[in-house]
C-alpha cells in the first residue's frame, strides 16, 4: 500500500506540469489567431482605403486636366483635384499636383497644408510626365495624395494609423483645329438687307466692312466675338495648334470669269478675274495671341464683298451692274437681276478641303485630336475649280466650260447657263433642291461615271438604281455629270475628311438654314447634318442626325425638326447663342487617364 502511494506521489507533479504547458500553448495559438485576425482586418482595411484613393486620384486627374484643357492657372488645376478627393476621401492628408515644365514655370502652388511648392518637373526628371526630345507638346498632369488610416490590432505594435500614397497621370487631348467661319455676303444681313436692290446692297456691304460692323459677323454678341472667346477658352499657348480659315466665294485660288459684258451700256465687254478672296486666315500654330490678333484683325477677317464691275486697267465700269455677279448667276428664265443672293458665295466643299488639307499637311500625328469646327448660314451654293481637272467641280463654270442643258420642271438648275458650247455644266445647287420641284428629296450624284458604276458603291452591281448615289429618275450615262453640284462636292469632302479621322462639328447660323427663301427651305441644315454625321464616327449607320436616310424613300429613324441640335450638328438661331453652342463643342473635348 505505501509502494502505490508512493508510486501516486511521484506521478502527480509530472501531471502537473503538463497541465500547465498546454494552457500555455493554448493561450499563445488565441493570441497568434487574434493577431492573424487583426492582420488579415488591418489589411482589408487598407486594401479597401487604398483602392478608394486609387479611384479618387484618377477622377481627381480627370478633374485637373479638364481645367488644364480650358487654359487654367496652375492653383486652379491643384484646386479643383483638391476639392474631389476632399470630397470623397475622409482623412486625406495632403495632395500635390505636377506637370511639365513650361514658359510660365514661375507659377507657385500651395498645398493641402499650406505649404508652397513648384508644380513644374522638369523634362528629364519627369518619367512619362513630359515629352520626349522631338515630341509634340503634351497636356498632362500627375496628382499624387497621402491618406491616413487608422489601424485597429496593429495600433499595438505599429502605430494609431499609417499613411498610405497613390498617384495618376491623365491626358487632355492636345488640339489641331480648324476654325472654318462662313464670310458670304448673306453673314451681314442684319445690317444690310440681302433683298435691297443693287447698287444699294453692295454699297452698305462695302460701308460696313469698312467700318467693321457688319452685323452679326461683326459687333457684341457677333461671329468674330464668339469665335474669339471659343479659342481663349480652349487653346493652350504653346500646346494647341489652331487655324483659322473662311469660305465664301473661291478658296485659295484665283478663278478666271474671262469676259464681263454689262447690262449698261450692253458694249462695255472687259475680262474680269475672281481673285481668292477665302482661304486661310491663319495656319495652324501654338501661339495662341496670334490666333486671337488674326481673329480680331478686319483685314484678314472681314465679310466677302464681290468686286465692282469695272475694267482695272482703263477704269470702265458698267452702269448696271454695279458689281460682278449681279446677274452673273441667274439662268434663262428671265429672273430679276441685280440682287446680292443671285450670285453663289457659299463654298462649303471648298472651305472644307482646306481645312483638311491644313490638317493632314501640317498638324501633328503624336496624341493630337485633329478637329474642324464649321460654321456657315446656309447651302452650298458654289464651288471651286481646285478640286478636279475636269473642272466638274466649278461652279459657276468659266464661259468655256458652260452649255444650256435641256430644263424643265424637274431639273431646272440655278446656274449661269447661256448658249455656249455643247459642254454640259454642273449645278451650282441640288436640282431636286429648287423651285421648281418638290422639295421632298435631295440627291446625291455622282461625280464621274465611273463613281456611279462602281460596284463597291451598289447593292446590287448590275442595278445601278441600287448604287450609293442615288441620280434620282437619271440613266446612269456620262450626262449625269451635269448634274453634280455644290451640295455634293460638300458631301463629298466630308467624306474625305472621315476618311482621315478627322472630328467635324457643325453650326448651323440663322434662320436661312432651316428657311431659305429659294429652293428646299432646309437644304443648309441638311447638309451640316450629313457633315456632323460623318465628322462623328465616320458610320452613317450610327448617324444622330439621321442623314444617311436623306435621300432613301422610307425614313427608317426619326429625323430631328428643324433647327434642332444633334450628334455634331448645333443650331444657333442668331449670335447671342453662338457662345453657348461653342462651349459645349468645347466641354466635349476628351480627356483621357494615361496611368
Amino acid at each position: 500500500m505505501k509502494q502505490a502511494v508512493r508510486r501516486i506521489k511521484a506521478w502527480c507533479p509530472s501531471l502537473g506540469g503538463q497541465r500547465g504547458q498546454a494552457i500555455i500553448i493554448v493561450t499563445f495559438a488565441f493570441v497568434g489567431l487574434l493577431a492573424m485576425v487583426g492582420l488579415v482586418t488591418d489589411a482589408a482595411v487598407l486594401f479597401v482605403h487604398y483602392d478608394h484613393l486609387r479611384r479618387a486620384v484618377d477622377a481627381a486627374a480627370v478633374a485637373a486636366v479638364g481645367q488644364y484643357r480650358e487654359g487654367r492657372t496652375a492653383q486652379e488645376l491643384y484646386d479643383s483635384a483638391a476639392q474631389l478627393l476632399q470630397l470623397q476621401l475622409p482623412g486625406l492628408h495632403n495632395v500635390r499636383f505636377y506637370w511639365c515644365d513650361e514658359p510660365s514655370a514661375a507659377d507657385t502652388v500651395t498645398d493641402f497644408l499650406g505649404v508652397n511648392y513648384q508644380p513644374h518637373i522638369p523634362s528629364g526628371q519627369s518619367g512619362t510626365l513630359c515629352q520626349a526630345a522631338g515630341e509634340s507638346p503634351r497636356k498632362r498632369v500627375r496628382i499624387e495624395a497621402d491618406l491616413e488610416v487608422n489601424l485597429f490590432f496593429l495600433r499595438f505594435v505599429w502605430g494609431d494609423s499609417v499613411t498610405i500614397h497613390a498617384q495618376a497621370e491623365a491626358e487632355a487631348a492636345v488640339l489641331n483645329m480648324v476654325l472654318l467661319l462662313d464670310t458670304s455676303e448673306s453673314m451681314a444681313y442684319t445690317t444690310c438687307d440681302p433683298s435691297l436692290p443693287e447698287p444699294d446692297f453692295f454699297t452698305c456691304l462695302e460701308g460696313c466692312v469698312a467700318a467693321g460692323n457688319c452685323q452679326p459677323f461683326d459687333g457684341t454678341p457677333s461671329v468674330r466675338w464668339a469665335a474669339h472667346a471659343f479659342v481663349n477658352t480652349l487653346m493652350r499657348d504653346g500646346v494647341d495648334q489652331f487655324a483659322v480659315y473662311h469660305l465664301d466665294k473661291t478658296p485659295v485660288i484665283s478663278q478666271s470669269v474671262e469676259s464681263f459684258t454689262c447690262l449698261d451700256p450692253p458694249t462695255l465687254t472687259f475680262p474680269v478675274t475672281l481673285t481668292a478672296s477665302s482661304g486661310v486666315v491663319i495656319p495652324l500654330t501654338t501661339t495662341k495671341p496670334a490666333v486671337l490678333n488674326a481673329i480680331t484683325d478686319t483685314s484678314l477677317l472681314n465679310v466677302y464683298v464681290r468686286p465692282p464691275a469695272e475694267n482695272v486697267v482703263t477704269g470702265e465700269a458698267c452702269n448696271s451692274p454695279t458689281h460682278v455677279g449681279g446677274w452673273w448667276g441667274e439662268d434663262d428664265a428671265g429672273m430679276a437681276v441685280g440682287y446680292g443672293y443671285r450670285w453663289g458665295s457659299t463654298n462649303i466643299g471648298g472651305g472644307l478641303r482646306e481645312a483638311v488639307g491644313e490638317l493632314v499637311n501640317n498638324g501633328s500625328t503624336d496624341a493630337a485630336v485633329w478637329v474642324i469646327v464649321l460654321l456657315s448660314d446656309g447651302a452650298a451654293n458654289t464651288t471651286d475649280n481646285a478640286a478636279d481637272d475636269n473642272e466638274w467641280w466649278t461652279c459657276p463654270a468659266p464661259s468655256d466650260r458652260r452649255a444650256a442643258p435641256v430644263l424643265n420642271e424637274r431639273s431646272r438648275a440655278i446656274t449661269p447657263v447661256p448658249s455656249g458650247t455643247p459642254t454640259p455644266v454642273p449645278f451650282c445647287r441640288d436640282p431636286e433642291a429648287s423651285d421648281f420641284y418638290d422639295p421632298a428629296t435631295v440627291t446625291r450624284h455622282c461625280p464621274s461615271l465611273a463613281a456611279c458604276t462602281d460596284p463597291n458603291r451598289c447593292d446590287d452591281p448590275t442595278d445601278p438604281s441600287t448604287c450609293w448615289y442615288t441620280n434620282w429618275g437619271t440613266v446612269v450615262t456620262d450626262t449625269i455629270m451635269w448634274q453634280y453640284d455644290a451640295d455634293d462636292y460638300a458631301r463629298d469632302i466630308a467624306d474625305l475628311a472621315s476618311s482621315q479621322q478627322i472630328a467635324v462639328y457643325t453650326i448651323g447660323f440663322g434662320n436661312k438654314v432651316i428657311a431659305a427663301s429659294s429652293g428646299r427651305p432646309d437644304a443648309g441644315e441638311r447638309l451640316l447634318r450629313y457633315i456632323a454625321d460623318v465628322g462623328d464616327d465616320g458610320n452613317l449607320e450610327t448617324a444622330p442626325c439621321g442623314s444617311d436616310f436623306y435621300w432613301d424613300d422610307v425614313v427608317e429613324n426619326p429625323i430631328p425638326g428643324l433647327g434642332e441640335s444633334c450628334g455634331n450638328y448645333y443650331y444657333a438661331p442668331d449670335a447671342a447663342a453662338l457662345q453657348d453652342v461653342l462651349e459645349d463643342i468645347a466641354s466635349r473635348i476628351f480627356s483621357r487617364i494615361t496611368q
